[in-house]
């Protein structure tokens, strides 16, 4: 077992090199200690400093002949489009009452699908569709206390 204790900063010439990937999901892309298996078997120990976020396209692991990479996960989410402000803020309170994570962007709101939440949507009349993509939630947050 390889035991990865750090992020590969410097990215030298991958090229020629076999490539194997560690596909994770949003959550486990947030561990810094978890024993893990790479698309072509490999098992992995990783021991990153506490608080790594591990990002997609991280290298892992190199030499001579190899490399491993991070390929982030396509998860079910639900991708919400609120027609103003104030739907926004309705999705984003409805969300963060649930602890769920959230994702922001200009035009949309993304979290993890949730059949319950899914009901709230379709209640509400809030434009939505469920589908796969990569989940990156924000990194911020507060405790309640």
């Amino acid at each position: 077992m390889l035991i990865i204790r750090n992020k590969i900063a410097d990215k030298k010439e991958l090229k020629g090199l076999e490539r194997d990937t560690l596909v994770l999901n949003w959550q486990d892309r947030r561990r810094s200690r978890q024993r893990v298996r790479t698309t072509k078997g490999v098992e992995l120990g990783i021991a990153l400093p506490t608080g790594t976020v591990m990002q997609e396209g991280d290298l892992l692991y190199m030499d001579e002949r190899c490399y491993i990479v991070v390929e982030a996960e396509k998860e079910d989410v639900i991708v919400i489009y609120p027609e103003d402000m104030t739907q926004g803020a309705l999705v984003a309170y409805e969300i963060g009452n649930r602890h769920h994570p959230i994702s922001l962007s200009r035009e949309r709101i993304i979290t993890p699908y949730s059949r319950l939440m899914e009901e709230f949507l379709k209640r509400e009349s809030i434009r939505y569709e469920c589908r796969k993509e990569v989940f990156e939630p924000l990194r911020r947050g507060g405790h309640h206390g």
